[in-house]
């Protein structure tokens, strides 16, 4: 399916400019998968005011702050049948933000990434310093989006594979998660003391009421048969899928 932006005169006579502002790019990760919220991120060396996104993911003249990250991105591709193969867009992992978020919200597989592009001079204007606008204008910017498919994490980076609706509408997302904890235990499908922990309610809520996933303590509990993580993924490079 062939990849559409629609675009306004203003964006389009910016772009064939050969001086004045620069390009800009943006990032929202949603992570809810039912609801909003959003976790708002830019391509900059310095936080900046930018256009919020609605609950249905329309961006708004209403503003909100960008966290500055040194963001990659690969370029859109499709392939010779015109169908978009998906979007590779990789975060700073260097002081765990990013793991955090991802190890609290199943990895945001499934959830929507709105890439937004547009020129900084149409940013909200304002006297602080993440007001980097001249000319604000949220009509100006494009907006494209995506949703994760799989992510990759390690000690550097993490790297989100997204695709269009369209390629991931009829697919079932696996449930597994494969990390050193136990996915039970971290909430994943049914959780700790559910039906893929505990099949047998043999483990005693009152003496283990909580779990934070560590071979030891399913040890503790008798329970190793039903251990959901994988203990021989090495400690680093941790590849996440």
């Amino acid at each position: 399916m062939p990849h559409i932006i629609n675009t306004n005169a203003t964006f389009m006579s910016e772009s064939r400019k050969t001086y004045g502002s620069f390009p800009i790019n943006m990032y929202v990760l949603n992570a809810s998968r039912t609801g909003s919220d959003y976790l708002y991120y830019s391509n900059m060396n310095q936080n900046v005011r930018g256009w919020k996104l609605n609950a249905t993911g329309d961006l708004t003249s209403s503003t909100v702050s960008y966290t500055s990250l040194p963001i990659k991105r690969d370029v859109i591709k499709s392939g010779i049948d015109g169908e978009i193969e998906g979007l590779s867009i990789s975060i700073p992992n260097i002081d765990r933000t990013i793991e955090s978020v991802i190890q609290n919200n199943n990895y945001l597989r499934g959830n929507s990434v709105h890439v937004i592009t547009g020129f900084a001079r149409y940013l909200p204007t304002g006297s602080t310093s993440e007001h980097i606008g001249a000319t604000q204008d949220h009509n100006t910017f494009i907006k494209e989006k995506f949703y994760i498919d799989s992510v990759q994490s390690n000690e550097s980076a993490v790297t989100f594979n997204c695709k269009s609706r369209f390629d991931i509408n009829s697919i079932v997302i696996p449930a597994r998660t494969f990390s050193r904890t136990c996915a039970w235990a971290l909430e994943i499908g049914s959780g700790y003391l559910g039906s893929e922990c505990d099949a047998s309610s043999n483990i005693s809520a009152t003496t283990f009421p909580t779990c934070n996933g560590d071979l030891l303590q399913c040890r503790g509990r008798n329970n190793t048969r039903r251990f959901g993580g994988f203990v021989s993924i090495p400690r680093n490079a941790v590849f996440i899928t």
